[in-house]
């Protein structure tokens, strides 16, 4: 589920860059990366991409050498391959017969074997079986082989690749920025315009939060700013767009398959300031807790919530339950903030050990409420249960926002193994038992869909209901 992002026009694009890249650090971290132009007749671009989170990797002085507005930006989550190789890391090169290509990705490829026999056939060489790489080799061949335009070549590739995904693509010899979204919808992609001092600013990204980002800059900045209008990028829609004219939209195909995406960025992945049709996730996440409590009433003295997931449905269950919501569990400020959930599997266990603080005086003798939300491998949940209780708690409660996440997602988190899913095979019974709380409640998936009010066939819920969005 890494963190992808691109834009033009903006008058202080450098500037700006380090802290909208920071805003979709919570997406992936572990590596960071920027391309962009660093000459002008010849262009020529290059990159600045290390291991580690965008405020430790990309800052105003290393971007000082890059010129011109356009870039394109990663927050890399490994999933089937190496989190800390270096190769892995976004953006990603292809040379190609319009100078040299760079690109950024969000998701998992399925046909990963087939795709690389059909790139090694047609004598074109790739370094990793990362899926950037591969889409890149795969424009590549069609622009070379077949001196097809990007658009067109970008199609083609579409009818090759089966799975999730959403890319933005620079290339040496044109000013267009390409980014394209998966034909069935599975990773979020939007698309965002602003004018700034005059200027068309255009951007695509994975979450609209880094819109936001830019936004506030600019009502600082520039007070006279026109506020920004987005949209969804569309699934299988390939837009380009550059600074000086407007944006030019074609389709990969036109389907009556239904749109869909990934219903865990309702529940977990994106930021509560996101927006999903229009409504906040913050907004959302509290109508799942409503929900929760009205399926899972439970005699307590306060409502807590596990940081930072847990908090807006924490609040929702706590106004439905009229019980007071109370901050009892912290996290620890040098854990940095960063998800166990992103967290490669030799470090999840350590984290979850020292991201939490309980407060005593809040939860000594009291029942507690605790809201997660999400259980997936059950590492933080059984460990912040022992320590409620040893801190005092007389019972926990879990209740928890989301189904029981019972199957391997394919296209971009990384559970592909089901025996790591402490739900895979267990009841809820089992389950509670495991991690030694009181009681334990998962939302229902009708309950999450009342709750979020969208049509059930609009998502990949895979990881939930079993039921994948197409066949492979």
């Amino acid at each position: 589920m890494c963190g992808v992002f691109g834009f033009t026009g903006h008058p202080e694009a450098k500037q700006i860059l380090p802290t909208v890249l920071a805003s979709l650090q919570h997406r992936g971290h572990d590596a960071s990366g920027v391309a962009g132009f660093v000459g002008v007749e010849p262009n020529c671009i290059d990159t600045v991409k290390e291991m580690g989170r965008a405020s430790q990797v990309i800052d105003v002085d290393k971007l000082e050498r890059f010129t011109g507005s356009s870039f394109i930006a990663h927050a890399r989550y490994s999933t089937r391959n190496c989190s800390n190789s270096v190769r892995e890391m976004h953006p990603h090169w292809a040379q190609s017969m319009q100078g040299r290509m760079v690109i950024v990705t969000n998701g998992d490829i399925l046909n990963v074997d087939e795709l690389l026999d059909y790139i090694s056939h047609r004598k074109v060489k790739v370094y990793t079986q990362n899926d950037a790489e591969i889409i890149a080799a795969l424009i590549n061949i069609q622009v070379r082989l077949r001196g097809l335009t990007i658009v067109n070549a970008i199609k083609e590739v579409m009818l090759l690749v089966k799975g999730g995904y959403a890319a933005v693509v620079m290339t040496e010899d044109d000013p267009k920025i390409y980014a394209f979204r998966d034909p069935w919808g599975i990773r979020p992609l939007h698309f965002g315009e602003f004018q700034v001092d005059g200027q068309a600013c255009r951007a695509v990204s994975s979450e609209t939060c880094a819109f936001d980002v830019i936004q506030r800059y600019d009502s600082v900045k520039y007070p006279d700013a026109l506020v920004y209008k987005s949209r969804e990028v569309e699934p299988g829609e390939i837009l380009a767009f550059e600074q000086n004219l407007p944006p030019v939209s074609e389709h990969f195909q036109i389907t009556d398959r239904p749109k869909i995406g990934c219903v865990f960025e309702s529940i977990y992945f994106s930021r509560p300031d996101s927006l999903q049709r229009g409504e906040s996730f913050q907004v959302l996440r509290e109508r799942m807790g409503m929900q929760l409590f009205e399926e899972a009433p439970v005699e307590a003295d306060i409502v807590t919530a596990v940081p930072k997931g847990g908090i807006p449905a924490a609040v929702g269950y706590a106004k439905a339950a009229g019980l007071p919501y109370s901050v009892a569990i912290l996290e620890e400020p040098s854990a940095g903030g960063l998800r166990s959930f992103t967290t490669n599997s030799a470090d999840r266990l350590a984290l979850a050990k020292m991201k939490y603080s309980i407060l005593r005086d809040k939860v000594e003798g009291q029942r507690v409420v605790v809201v997660d939300d999400s259980i997936v491998r059950g590492t933080t949940a059984r460990l912040l249960v022992k320590s409620l209780y040893e801190h005092g708690a007389k019972e926990v409660h879990l209740r928890i926002p989301c189904p029981p996440y019972n199957w391997p997602c394919h296209y971009g988190i990384e559970t592909k193994d089901p025996k790591s899913l402490i739900s895979h095979g267990r009841s809820t019974d089992e389950i509670c038992e495991a991690l030694g709380a009181h009681s334990l409640y998962f939302l229902s998936l009708p309950g999450l869909y009342k709750a979020i009010r969208l049509d059930q066939n609009l998502f990949c819920d895979e990881c939930l209901s079993g039921c994948t969005p197409f066949d492979i």
